[in-house]
């Protein structure tokens, strides 16, 4: 039932200190699942220069030198107004996508860091320009949670279709999007190419400045998938002591 701390080697783990700690993390946790599911650079970028500070924020109230100053209070002041330009909206109903709603759902979390804090505070345990920055977090995830309700659901399509392998121009738009957004959040730049189940190209796009070479590398890695029924990372490993061992250049060289 007991813990221990930078300063206490000794503490309830009912403590209200370890009790913070553990909110504040939950905290983390959640904003990270939102982080996880954008494709906007600069909310990624955000969130995690948060998550990076509250593990110094965490020092300080574990016992570590004080890292919280009035100028962190206001950056995060700073990311508010960038998040909220058309003002708050009050009251809102979460679950428009994933990214607001976990972004709502680390809201409801430093709220309540925030009211154990307060009692902290009182009792001189922790300083008040750290209250203050829990509580401007709060407006923060609020700020980011609206802002991201404008973040469609850029996720591949579970199904191709109602009537089975048939592929349509529109579902091949939707993947093609998909897989460049997710692109653009690992900061890559790459083509497309989407083949139906005849192998016949249904869409090809390149990113600016992607490689001129992974125009055809696309399109052939894209027939290598179809032609053999499988992913060509799978086909690779197949090739070398698997069910295609001994497979050599065949069919003009397209297989890749």
């Amino acid at each position: 039932g007991y813990t221990q701390t930078l300063k206490n080697k000794h503490i309830l783990k009912s403590d209200d200190l370890i009790n913070l700690l553990g909110t504040i993390d939950e905290f983390s946790a959640a904003i990270g699942v939102a982080k996880a599911d954008s494709f906007d650079k600069e909310l990624i970028r955000d969130i995690e220069a948060v998550q990076k500070k509250l593990i110094e924020v965490m020092g300080e109230i574990a016992g570590a030198k004080p890292s919280v100053t009035e100028a962190c209070v206001k950056t995060v002041e700073g990311m508010i107004d960038r998040y909220s330009e058309n003002g708050f909206s009050g009251f809102t109903l979460s679950g428009d996508n994933p990214v607001s709603a976990n972004l709502n759902l680390a809201r409801t979390v430093i709220r309540r860091a925030e009211r154990i804090a307060v009692k902290l505070n009182m009792n001189g345990r922790i300083r008040g320009v750290t209250l203050v920055y829990l509580n401007r977090l709060s407006d923060l995830a609020y700020a980011m949670a609206e802002y991201s309700k404008k973040e469609k659901k850029h996720e591949i399509p579970a199904a191709v279709s109602k009537s089975g392998d048939e592929l349509t121009l529109e579902l091949a738009k939707e993947i093609s999007l998909a897989v460049e957004r997710r692109a653009e959040s690992l900061g890559k730049k790459v083509v497309v190419a989407i083949l139906d189940s005849g192998a016949k190209l249904m869409l090809l796009h390149a990113m600016k400045d992607s490689y001129i070479a992974s125009v055809q590398i696309a399109q052939d890695k894209a027939y290598t998938a179809v032609a053999l029924k499988m992913p060509s990372h799978i086909a690779l490993k197949e090739s070398r002591g698997g069910a295609l061992d001994g497979l050599t250049p065949t069919d003009n060289n397209k297989l890749l």
